[in-house]
């Protein structure tokens, strides 16, 4: 039931997402679904890899060989979706970003740069790179998600930033649990678990 729920909910928006754009126009709330669909996509993504982890040599071989292989293209298409779909928030759908939301922006567009000078072979070792920035930001987008959550700040939020919001607001919710804190954790979490399985692919390149 759960499920049919899911893929229906999953073709209405996808649905909508395409009718928006066959016509020139996409409201906020139509985007906010579709991006918010992209992260439980992702959720969904890793929870498989990981589950899966303990057949990586046996089974399912040759589906981990091919998604270490792409795993560095795949990092780097996400962190370039993170930096355009946060700059969709807030400068087309006009959502103010707090402090947090600066802090994790900062952590996550110098991975673009990062990772697409990796991909064109300028700069092949990124992985403690992109593991710190990653895990910094994995910190504070639950620390976000914490205060998002009713959670007592331990440290006050600044208001002082521009156009800043109080950290504990959302925005909007989608499907339940989804919020911008939420997307941006799930952002950070998929290129770990990326970055990893394109460590391990030029590890056993090398060894080879």
């Amino acid at each position: 039931m759960m499920c049919h729920l899911l893929s229906c909910s999953i073709w209405k928006v996808a649905f909508s997402f395409s009718n928006d754009i066959l016509s020139s126009r996409m409201s906020t709330q139509t985007a906010t679904h579709f991006v918010a669909l992209l992260a439980i996509i992702g959720q969904a993504g890793v929870v498989l890899v990981v589950l899966g982890l303990p057949w990586r040599k046996t089974v399912l071989r040759k589906a981990y060989e091919m998604l270490s292989d792409q795993a560095l293209r795949g990092a780097f298409i996400v962190a370039i979706l993170s930096m355009f779909g946060s700059l969709y928030f807030s400068e087309v759908a006009k959502y103010a970003p707090c402090e947090l939301c600066w802090y994790q922006r900062i952590l996550m567009y110098p991975q673009v740069v990062l990772l697409g000078l990796a991909l064109a072979k300028k700069n092949r070792d990124v992985v403690l790179q992109i593991l710190i920035l990653c895990g910094l930001g994995i910190v504070i987008a639950v620390y976000h998600v914490y205060l998002q959550s009713g959670g007592t700040a331990l440290v006050p939020c600044s208001t002082t930033i521009s156009l800043a919001v109080p950290c504990g607001q959302k925005n909007f919710l989608e499907f339940g649990y989804v919020t911008i804190p939420i997307m941006a954790l799930t952002s950070y979490v998929m290129i770990i678990v990326a970055i990893l399985l394109h460590r391990r692919s030029t590890k056993t390149a090398s060894t080879e």
